[in-house]
């Protein structure tokens, strides 16, 4: 195999991920603080080892079905978001299909399109328009080859929303093209009350994914799903039906325990990140000398960018020497960027941020 053909069956963003961003202060963390197992309080019937799974769990299905207004037909389940995007653009793409991807955006999804022998091309979402999906650009560059349009909302890096009429918009343009749109949500359930509607309420052509992982601190469960039109839904359970045939029963039964006890995770989830964000913001605005940054209302990243630097590596080399970590825009395609997350306990990002204050600070000119 050439070195070539390596690296198009991989994600170099999730190699580094796993190897390098690790940290005592964890600042390149994508996720709430993980749960332990007594914050579930299940007992042992609600934990069954076997069961009636060979489509997904039907109570789990139904429970995400109710949560985003969809029907059960419409839920395909998926170990976690990443291999929901896998079965969602395997289900659309062929080889010579071609994919229009926003920039910057979530490594893995580029790779995963790649994988499948599809065309990357891009549109932008760019810093100095805050991150917003330019309609007119997106359009041009749609070709009669374009299959699928795929996004990230909340925006992965930078934690911005898309706003609900242009994914209305989106979706309009694809079924004119006779393609559809992928929106990764894997964020969405952390803007609580003001969370739009799923993207798949919003257009037929429009396939949402997302898990209980960023949100709820839940990763260790790989509980993912895609929403999606019934028979698309149906292309892509039967496709599963070659990598992994049936979920894990233990797994998905406390899955669908977490969504009877959602509003006590949520509850959690605010009382990390709400002092975290303010913690963030005040820092943000302390160091607007050195840094740029698109500051969304509600968000657990934001995505800076360094004032007359070339790249964000060598301030993450330091930050590592001092057990603390951020995640290099390069793997973002942003270098003078970086990704700055803040779901870990609060003591935690306090102390993070303050090393990454003094590393800011006697960075050198």
């Amino acid at each position: 195999m050439s070195q070539a053909g390596d690296e198009k069956k991989h994600s170099v963003y999730m190699t580094w991920a796993k190897r390098n961003a690790a940290a005592r202060y964890n600042l390149a963390n994508s996720g709430i603080l993980g749960c332990q197992a007594g914050e579930l309080r299940l007992g042992p019937e609600e934990v069954p080892v076997n069961g009636a799974n060979s489509e997904g769990y039907p109570p789990l299905r139904e429970a995400i079905a109710a949560k985003y207004g969809v029907g059960p037909d419409q839920v395909v389940l998926a170990q976690g978001t990443s291999f929901a995007n896998f079965l969602a653009c395997a289900a659309v793409l062929e080889p010579g299909d071609e994919a229009l991807v926003e920039q910057p955006t979530y490594e893995p999804l580029l790779s995963t399109i790649r994988y499948l022998g599809a065309s990357v091309k891009r549109f932008a979402r760019r810093f100095e328009e805050g991150w917003r999906i330019d309609l007119e650009e997106l359009r041009r560059e749609l070709t009669p080859r374009t299959r699928l349009i795929a996004l990230t909302s909340p925006h992965n890096p930078s934690g911005v929303a898309a706003d609900e009429t242009a994914l209305i918009a989106i979706g309009e343009l694809a079924q004119e093209a006779g393609a559809r749109v992928l929106v990764d949500e894997v964020y969405r359930d952390i803007l609580f009350e003001e969370a739009p509607p799923s993207a798949v309420r919003l257009s037929p052509a429009c396939i949402a994914t997302s898990s209980l992982t960023k949100s709820y601190g839940l990763s260790g469960l790989r509980c993912g799903w895609i929403l999606c039109a019934a028979e698309p839904a149906e292309r892509m359970r039967r496709l599963n039906d070659l990598m992994g045939v049936a979920g894990t029963m233990p797994a998905e039964a406390m899955g669908a325990a977490a969504f009877r006890m959602l509003p006590s995770l949520e509850t959690r989830t605010r009382a990390i990140l709400e002092p975290n964000a303010r913690l963030v913001h005040a820092f943000l605005e302390e160091h607007r000398d050195l840094l740029e940054c698109v500051v969304p209302s509600r968000s657990m990243i934001v995505f800076p960018r360094l004032q007359g630097a070339a790249d964000s590596d060598a301030l993450y080399d330091r930050l590592r020497s001092q057990d603390t970590s951020i995640v290099p825009g390069r793997f973002f395609e942003a270098p003078r960027h970086f990704r700055l997350g803040f779901a870990v306990a609060p003591a935690d990002v306090a102390e993070g941020l303050r090393r990454l204050s003094r590393t800011l600070r006697e960075r050198p000119a």
